[in-house]
């Protein structure tokens, strides 16, 4: 089955303007859509921010299509020029519904539009102001995956986000857009390993924390680390096992003191 163009008998050719492409391959097969790139931003920052709430929240942060639908900031046909998607925008070539099925398991261009800003596959063409606040964001976001994920192995504390920013500028490494921060973490410990000693390390706890103050606690405990093992005694005291990246130690430690007023008990089982 051929492809549909758009626009049969004229030039093809899409004049973008102010618009660019936001690119998204499933099933092996790439769809391009033509976006509006200061609304689009807008649309993921308020999905971001979404996110974020439900994090606070101790929720899951991954949002639906529905949750989309209920930002009533977001207006998909301002987001999205025309709703169409295509195999190649530039040529105006839409794909028919027959291709948009086997891809996104729906021919309903504006349910695609919403994959496209949840994927976060996604690839936005943004303008260069973009691209420049979108790097210093995942630049920051790595930092303080470092600082919470890793330690110095000679210390055994974590590198202060000072430290590790300016390990980070002096590695020269080129931070990858359409990456995760958390995908390119393994590589940023690499680049700047030659400059610091950094290593990636996990500390198993054991915590018990007092009747009195347990279930006020053990949404913090269950905030920073994962839980292996959890118990509630007969006396309403919680005790546990559970695994926390090193660098939060000190702020875990720090919090269950405030919260149990030093009535907590924590004890480190294992380094990894």
């Amino acid at each position: 089955m051929s492809r549909r163009s758009v626009g049969e008998g004229k030039d093809k050719k899409i004049d973008f303007g102010k618009f660019i492409l936001a690119k998204l391959k499933k099933n092996k097969k790439l769809a391009e859509m033509v976006v509006d790139p200061e609304k689009a931003w807008n649309a993921l920052k308020m999905i971001n921010k979404l996110r974020k709430e439900k994090e606070s929240e101790n929720q899951p942060n991954v949002l639906t299509i529905d949750d989309l639908k209920s930002i009533s900031e977001i207006d998909i046909n301002n987001v999205f020029e025309g709703l169409i998607v295509f195999e190649d925008a530039k040529k105006g070539e839409a794909y028919p519904n027959t291709f948009l099925e086997e891809m996104f398991e729906t021919s309903d261009h504006v349910e695609i539009a919403y994959q496209f800003l949840l994927n976060d596959k996604t690839e936005w063409n943004w303008t260069k102001n973009q691209r420049d606040e979108f790097s210093e964001q995942k630049r920051r976001k790595i930092i303080n995956l470092l600082a919470r994920n890793c330690t110095n192995p000679q210390t055994k504390k974590p590198h202060p986000p000072q430290r590790l920013e300016k390990a980070l500028k002096e590695s020269k490494y080129n931070i990858i857009l359409n990456k995760t921060a958390e995908e390119q973490l393994k590589d940023v410990i690499h680049a700047i390993s030659p400059l610091i000693p950094i290593k990636m390390e996990n500390v198993e706890l054991a915590v018990k924390i007092p009747a009195a103050f347990a279930p006020k606690a053990y949404g913090t405990v269950e905030k920073l680390g994962n839980i292996k093992q959890s118990e509630w005694q007969n006396d309403g005291s919680w005790v546990g096992i559970l695994n926390i990246p090193a660098g939060l130690e000190a702020e875990f430690v720090e919090s269950i003191n405030k919260l149990t007023r030093g009535r907590g008990q924590i004890k480190v089982l294992k380094r990894t």
